[in-house]
């Protein structure tokens, strides 16, 4: 009785013992499988991030090539006094290419030409410097 109670209790463990180690394989394949998703989706996030720093890039490009043209436009309007820029601002402000803000630093002369980004930053490290004292 006690071989029989023996041989059940070592099959059971027998059984227990293959149950375990197919879930071991199971969850091998699937640590795998999401080792795998994860790379791929690490190097989708590396190429995102290099296009994210690439797109900053040329926008960078872009914002200074508009600064140089709104500093051109006023250069000959305020300070050279050349009505035919003055025409071209009008239009391009008729045909809204020029935003209002474009064409006030375009015909103001008071007005310094900034990037609005660069007005935003100059406002907070004012504030941030006034809460200092």
């Amino acid at each position: 009785m006690a071989i029989k109670d023996f041989e059940h209790f070592a099959f059971e463990i027998e059984k227990e013992n293959r149950s375990l180690k197919y879930e071991i394989e199971l969850k091998d394949n699937e640590i795998g499988s999401l080792k795998n998703e994860l790379s791929t989706k690490d190097t989708i996030t590396g190429r995102l991030q290099a296009e994210k720093e690439k797109i900053k890039q040329e926008l960078q490009k872009f914002k200074d090539f508009w600064h140089s043209i709104m500093s051109h436009f006023h250069k000959r309007i305020c300070y050279d006094k050349d009505d035919n820029y003055k025409i071209v601002s009008d239009d391009l402000y008729k045909n809204g290419i020029f935003d209002s803000n474009d064409n006030e630093i375009a015909n103001n002369i008071a007005r310094k030409v900034t990037i609005p980004d660069e007005n935003k930053q100059t406002k907070s490290k004012k504030k941030n410097n006034d809460t200092r004292f």
